[in-house]
């Protein structure tokens, strides 16, 4: 910010200025980190799978940057984990990444979530796309055509639900990721879907 100093003089009936700049905390530029990641930012493993770590570089204004990862997997336990990674610039300015890594159990599953349900009497068309993979149409229960969230998730366990994020999950252009949710029989199952517009944050149940 400039701070300008004006001084006055008046002889014979003219006015006279003078200015005194000061250039103190004149704002700058700064080159924010920019991060690449290795490897995939979804990873689906089955029980016992070993997960390798494909890291992430950073860099600011064509100099390295080092990279903090946090988080950690147990390939024996079948859940969602996430590993954090984040770079800092030379001005204190962060950037994050994070990748998911969704572990299933190794058992056949015994639960098929094919079919039509249902929240609030509209309907969720689900597909199977594989032993513990589906599709379904409306992941939300909701009822205007072009925000209808059209998502890939996971059974995980027969207990555990799953919904990775996709970037573009509507005809409007929401993103939207699910929470794990909870599985409750093969005709009931409900979770929380984080969206970028329109949905709150509230369970979605759905029935059969």
């Amino acid at each position: 910010m400039k701070k300008i100093f004006i001084s006055l003089m008046i002889v014979s009936g003219l006015l006279f200025t003078s200015c005194e700049a000061d250039t103190d905390n004149v704002s700058k530029v700064t080159a924010y980190a920019n991060m690449t990641m290795h490897g995939d930012a979804l990873v689906v493993l089955t029980q016992g799978d070993t997960y390798t770590e494909a890291g992430v570089e950073a860099e600011a204004n064509g100099k390295a940057l080092p990279v903090k990862i946090d988080g950690s997997v147990d390939t024996s336990k079948p859940t969602v984990y996430k590993i954090k990674y984040s770079a800092t610039n030379s001005d204190g300015f962060p950037a994050y990444l994070t990748r998911t890594i969704v572990v299933l159990s190794n058992k056949p599953s015994t639960i098929d979530l094919t079919g039509t349900f249902f929240r609030n009497g509209n309907p969720n068309v689900v597909t199977k796309l594989g032993d513990r993979k589906y599709s379904c149409d409306n992941a939300t229960g909701y009822n205007v055509p072009a925000d209808l969230l059209k998502m890939e998730f996971y059974n995980i366990d027969d207990k555990q639900v799953y919904a990775p994020y996709n970037p573009s999950a509507s005809e409007s252009g929401i993103s939207a990721e699910s929470n794990i949710g909870t599985i409750t029989d093969k005709n009931n199952w409900k979770w929380v879907i984080y969206a970028s517009a329109v949905f709150g944050t509230a369970d979605r149940i759905f029935k059969r």
